[in-house]
């Protein structure tokens, strides 16, 4: 049912657009992505319907998706690049999401704890190593600063921003619990051994190991949260970057002209290393690098792209 309303949904969006290979290709794109960010909707509780008809308006125009991606990179010309990179700018400038002022005095707030827990953590275990505190407090102020962490990745994963859409609260909590078992356990670690309490140096393994297993398995199942405008921009960048595979004289000529760089320099390094001192011949392979770095960078995103 989810898939057969994102499907139809995703064909009231293209219809009327021709139907070019680039334009079936970024169909194809689109609805594996849909098909993702039903999938997170759902699995926060929202019905199937209604979790592909958000993911669709989420999408936007797709005239201006279609438009955006077939634009640039059609032009194979001089200024390929900077209408890339101009129109990223205006796309981020266009998508920009602003941060509620409350969650940003909240997250300063919390990180300034989750700092201060940090370092109070330090102190404490060096006064419990000197007998001067007891073992409540760095074990306590270790908790916090668990929590503090926790909270800030966990609430920062829930926001949505400019090209990502917001993780589901369940999982975004998850993620939070894990950094927050992570830093605890390092935290509780160097307290127990500061206070001689190898005991409890199980426990704290178990809690390290614990978030480390649960962040790896929330990364091995993440879907791609990336808006479309994003997705977009992102391939036509790969696009325009590509012009060795559209232009085989010119990687023949980079070819060339690599070879000619690297043995100079591989000349040049030998006649330093005769003359001067062989402490010296690293500075031709520097220059050589900066040559050959200048050039590849040149010949893909110059201003020209001369091809006689």
């Amino acid at each position: 049912m989810m898939s057969t309303s994102v499907h139809r949904l995703l064909d009231q969006a293209f219809a009327g657009l021709p139907a070019t290979p680039d334009v079936l290709d970024l169909k194809e794109e689109i609805r594996a992505n849909l098909l993702d960010r039903v999938a997170e909707l759902t699995g926060g509780g929202v019905a199937p319907d209604e979790a592909a008809r958000r993911a669709v308006d989420e999408l936007g125009d797709v005239r201006t998706l279609v438009e955006d991606a077939s634009g640039p990179t059609a032009d194979a010309g001089s200024d390929g690049a900077a209408r890339i990179a101009a129109s990223a700018v205006e796309l981020v400038a266009r998508n920009r999401v602003p941060r509620e002022p409350s969650y940003v005095a909240v997250v300063v707030l919390v990180s300034m704890v989750l700092a201060a827990s940090v370092v109070g953590t330090v102190f404490a275990a060096v006064g419990l190593a000197h007998r001067d505190v007891g073992l409540g407090l760095p074990t306590g102020i270790a908790l916090v600063a668990g929590a503090a962490l926790g909270w800030v990745v966990g609430a920062s994963l829930a926001q949505e921003t400019t090209t990502n859409h917001p993780m589901p609260a369940g999982r975004s909590a998850l993620f939070g619990v894990g950094w927050g078992l992570v830093l605890a356990g390092c935290l509780l670690a160097y307290v127990h051994l500061a206070g001689a309490r190898h005991v409890w140096l199980a426990v704290d393994g178990l809690a390290l190991v614990a978030g480390v297993v649960l962040l790896s398995y929330l990364a091995a199942t993440s879907t791609n949260r990336k808006k479309q405008w994003a997705l977009a921009e992102a391939r036509r960048h790969v696009e325009a970057g590509n012009r060795f595979e559209r232009d085989p004289a010119a990687a023949a000529r980079f070819g060339i002209y690599t070879a000619v760089v690297w043995g100079l320099t591989g000349v040049s390094a030998l006649i330093v290393g005769a003359t001067i001192g062989w402490t010296w011949v690293w500075v031709p392979g520097v220059l050589g690098w900066a040559v050959f770095m200048l050039m590849l960078a040149t010949m893909l995103f110059g201003a020209k792209h001369q091809d006689g």
